[in-house]
């Protein structure tokens, strides 16, 4: 069976890059994100990501009380 240039090339850095922007929204960052999608492949960059938990200014102003007039 012939594998399409797609499959090989582009699909895992597109999954490669999807981590990464993952990443650029957690605490972990999009660098070091990508870093770890390239060397642990995109599941284990992924499982990392999620478990670095939010960026700290995302969770403050979650917090933010609502000023009611």
């Amino acid at each position: 069976m012939d594998s399409s240039p797609f499959t090989i090339v582009i699909l895992p850095i597109l999954t490669v890059i999807a981590v990464a922007l993952l990443g650029s929204t957690r605490r972990i960052g999009f660098w070091f994100a990508l870093f770890l999608a390239i060397v642990l492949t995109p599941v284990g960059g992924l499982i990392a990501a999620l478990i670095s938990g939010p960026k700290r200014s995302t969770l403050r102003s979650r917090k933010k009380p609502i000023k009611k007039p």
